[in-house]
C-alpha cells in the first residue's frame, strides 16, 4: 500500500499584472506618452473607501499600451498583501 501526503499553502500574490491603453477625452490613443497612473482597491463597491492606493509612472508604447504590476508601485495608503 502506498500512501502520500501533499501539503499546499496559499499565499497572497506578490502582484497582479495589469495592462491598458491610454486614450484622451475623445477616445484617441496616446502613444509614447509618460504619466502617472493611480490605482485604488475599494472596499465593498465602486464608491467604497480606498483600502489600498498606489501610483505608477508609466510610458505608453506606439499603440498607447502600458503594463504594470499592481502591488509594486509607490504606496499612497494601505497594505497590498
Amino acid at each position: 500500500m502506498l500512501l502520500s501526503e501533499i501539503q499546499l499553502k496559499a499565499q497572497a500574490p506578490e502582484g497582479i499584472n495589469y495592462q491598458a491603453v491610454v486614450r484622451d477625452g475623445t477616445g484617441n490613443v496616446l502613444p509614447n506618452t509618460t504619466g502617472t497612473i493611480t490605482l485604488k482597491i475599494l472596499e465593498s463597491s465602486a464608491t467604497g473607501t480606498a483600502v489600498y492606493e498606489e501610483d505608477h509612472i508609466v510610458t505608453t508604447n506606439d499603440f498607447g499600451l502600458f503594463n504594470l504590476v499592481i502591488g509594486s508601485g509607490t504606496i499612497i495608503t494601505g497594505v497590498f498583501s
